[in-house]
């Protein structure tokens, strides 16, 4: 398999290690808006394709988003001969297209979501659907009183996600990658939702004492007072399944480009880079001072490529990618196993023993990580032995 990569990179299956369980047979819906499910290693685990149209297609995904957290899930790795896995590689995955358009009104995406919610429950027990992935964050809406007059924000996705888990469905989501700049927004900062930040494990899986909670992963209080996330999941570099010709594909070529470029282009245009990276933050401005070895070196190393991995024709297979977004996934696909190890665990349940079973990041701030980093192995044990008791 071709591995081209400036950084390390890892598949889900791959960090949860060697658990007993698959998550076979549980359904997880994942609300994106694309999928392209032909896919080699997401075309034989997709259980149905829900549109939110009926001109809707499902084999090309133009972002590249939903195909990589769809993958991340439950992908299987046929195209890497059973090396790059999801979480959960015999989950019975079923993307679902939503509105989330940032132009859009907040009833169009607030009733879109509604409408998902209201056919996973409707379809339960057709596909055994136990989970819902939100990769996305939706703003909350202020409200104003007419008796008092008082604005209020109010939460627009409540009344769906209360409807999911009342039906046994665990909604799961990430808290985005806004650091501590503004609040956590729905479906993320519902107090039903497992909300998942993003961890660095800094290239070492066997080794959380040089974990950290993402620089860029969200916190702060939910619209309920909560301090959110509840817990985090690794969301860095993390390797799934790519749409072919994609934005998130096309970015990286463009970032390989300018690595050449800082490399090997002419100083003119190194030095213009290198304004470029001081104006967006990537540099401090004193890199514009120093001689041409030091600044190529230092714009090079200011330059994120993604590891890519495999082939499909003339595009990678797999490629990295950071961001809650991929950790919320990751979440799921651990669900999907709790599930699979025991059916009868409510919602509720499957929070809580996550939340019991994470350990802390022992250099994160308490407010960035919840209740800790997930811990795969003891969440799926405890599971089986809720099971065994009952």
């Amino acid at each position: 398999m071709d591995v081209a990569k400036k950084n390390w990179a890892f598949s889900g299956r791959e960090l949860v290690g060697n658990l007993p369980t698959t998550g076979k047979g549980v359904g997880v819906v994942v609300l994106d808006q694309g999928f392209d499910t032909t896919h080699p290693d997401l075309k034989n685990r997709v259980a149905a394709e829900v549109g939110a149209g009926p001109e809707d297609i499902f084999n090309q995904d133009a972002v590249g988003h939903g195909t990589h957290v769809l993958g991340i899930v439950g992908g299987d790795g046929t195209s890497s001969q059973g090396k790059l896995r999801g979480v959960a590689p015999e989950a019975r995955l079923i993307p679902m297209k939503m509105n989330l358009d940032q132009n859009a009104s907040w009833q169009d995406l607030s009733n879109g979501f509604a409408r998902s919610v209201y056919w996973a429950v409707q379809n339960k027990d057709e596909f055994n659907i136990r989970v819902i992935n939100c990769s996305f964050l939706l703003p909350m809406v202020e409200l104003t009183d007419p008796a008092t007059g008082v604005a209020n924000l109010v939460d627009p996705l409540s009344h769906a996600i209360q409807m999911a888990t009342k039906a046994g469905i665990t909604v799961v989501a990430g808290v985005g990658n806004f650091g501590d700049q503004m609040q956590i927004m729905t479906p993320a900062g519902n107090p039903e939702v497992i909300s998942v930040g993003a961890l660095d494990i800094n290239g070492t899986p066997n080794d959380p004492g040089d974990d950290k909670v993402a620089e860029f992963s969200s916190r702060g209080r939910s619209i309920s007072g909560e301090i959110k996330p509840d817990l985090v999941a690794p969301g860095v570099h993390i390797m799934s399944t790519n749409a072919p010709g994609c934005q998130l594909e096309q970015s990286n070529i463009n970032q390989l480009k300018r690595a050449v470029l800082a490399s090997k282009g002419p100083l003119s245009a190194v030095q213009a880079l290198a304004q470029k990276q001081v104006a967006n933050g990537r540099l401090s401005a004193d890199v514009l001072h120093l001689p041409e070895a030091e600044l190529r070196a230092r714009l090079q190393e200011s330059i994120e490529i993604q590891a890519f991995a495999g082939k499909g024709g003339e595009h990678p297979a797999y490629l990295a990618q950071n961001g809650s977004s991929m950790a919320s996934p990751f979440v799921a696909g651990v669900v999907a196993n709790m599930l699979e190890a025991n059916p009868n665990l409510s919602p509720a349940q499957v929070k809580q023993i996550l939340l019991d079973t994470a350990e802390p990041v022992l250099y994160s701030p308490p407010e960035a990580q919840g209740r800790g980093a997930i811990q795969a192995q003891k969440a799926v044990a405890e599971a089986m032995r809720l099971a065994q008791g009952a």
